[in-house]
């Protein structure tokens, strides 16, 4: 099971910040006294300042690997901190909670997507629902959206790809309602997705065509290389070769310059897969020696850590062998370190999948 859904990738920043740098000048010094007063006061533009604080600290949240065999989530802690005691301030002064229950169905969606990334989905879903029915409470179509991208993959870690679809499919409806086009992106990937895994190919293929176009026009080189790995991966089932390696071609290339190991060590590896299924010997060497430098330390299953045993590098040391023996290649220097690293998978338990997406 792959889980490949971009659930958790907002990463602009807003220009914004001196509109509330008084505001959290008041925190940073403890005036607390001062703060109350000036919420009295200017009770509209504190509630200003805390808007601002929302949109900054949703723009933090990013999914990005500190480390290559990881993809945590991040965020702004100095964000979410000083929301969530500015609008506890402004709830306290004013009796108003509605900005202090956003910040804090903002702390819990947090605290969701790291129980989805340690894989704990049923809690995470546990947690989704209740953040989701206060953005429902609050009316907050764009908080509800990032709800539904989060359960979509926690139902797709729990083995209920139904589900995945029909999150996905609110998830694209909420999107177009909003009218933003990160969102619509997210949501035609993820719809994308969905498909793929229900091996529901013409629309795995149209959903994402369409994220890689739209992911193209914001500017994502790691979404349109995602999407293109979603086009590859189908092209490569129904065995159309040529539009398989131009898809991981793409995705290859995008990865490269967006910086991105996981995509980069997913594209080598089936590109070496599309010339393996062709019999051009060298080509398929060529590239899965090269995915090797990133699925040792990288599970490109999942972008998670890896397992103690690792299916796709154990595929692609046997690939290998069986290529060298079609390439005639007796170089102890090249087939003993191969040689040597099969053995250590011996009397490991196998499970996976031979395609990684």
């Amino acid at each position: 099971m792959f889980l490949s859904l971009l659930f958790l990738v907002f990463t602009l920043q807003t220009d914004q910040r001196e509109d509330i740098s008084r505001w959290l000048g008041y925190l940073e010094s403890g005036n607390l006294e001062e703060l109350r007063e000036a919420i009295r006061q200017e009770p509209g533009e504190a509630r200003a300042a805390i808007e601002t604080l929302i949109v900054d600290f949703d723009h933090s949240i990013h999914s990005w690997r500190d480390a290559p065999e990881q993809r945590r989530v991040n965020y702004s802690d100095t964000l979410l901190d000083s929301g969530l005691q500015l609008s506890q301030m402004v709830t306290e002064v004013t009796g108003d909670d509605f900005l202090q229950r956003r910040f804090e169905a903002r702390r819990d969606r947090v605290a969701a997507t790291e129980l989805l990334n340690d894989g704990e989905f049923e809690k995470a879903m546990s947690v989704i629902q209740d953040v989701r029915a206060t953005a429902r409470q609050l009316e907050d179509q764009s908080f509800l959206f990032s709800t539904y991208l989060s359960s979509a993959y926690a139902h797709l870690g729990m083995g209920m790809p139904e589900k995945t679809l029909e999150d996905s499919k609110t998830a694209l409806q909420i999107a177009r309602q909003i009218g933003e086009k990160v969102k619509y992106t997210l949501a035609l990937f993820n719809l994308g997705t969905a498909h793929l895994h229900l091996g529901q190919n013409d629309e795995a293929l149209r959903y994402s065509s369409e994220a890689a176009e739209s992911a193209a026009q914001i500017g994502n080189s790691i979404w349109e290389a995602n999407a293109w790995l979603n086009v590859g991966y189908v092209e490569i089932t129904q065995r159309n070769h040529q539009a398989a390696e131009e898809a991981f071609g793409k995705t290859l290339s995008l990865s490269q310059k967006a910086g991105d190991p996981v995509g980069e060590g997913r594209a080598y590896y089936n590109l070496g897969i599309v010339f393996l299924n062709q019999k051009q010997w060298t080509l398929a060497r060529e590239h899965l020696e090269s995915s090797l430098r990133f699925i040792r330390d990288v599970d490109i299953r999942h972008s998670h850590d890896i397992d103690e045993y690792n299916y796709v590098e154990k595929f692609t040391l046997e690939a290998l062998l069986h290529i060298y023996k079609q390439l005639k290649l007796e170089d102890p220097a090249v087939i003993d370190p191969v040689r040597h690293s099969l053995e250590e998978f011996a009397g490991r338990s196998s499970s996976g999948d031979q395609h990684a997406h």
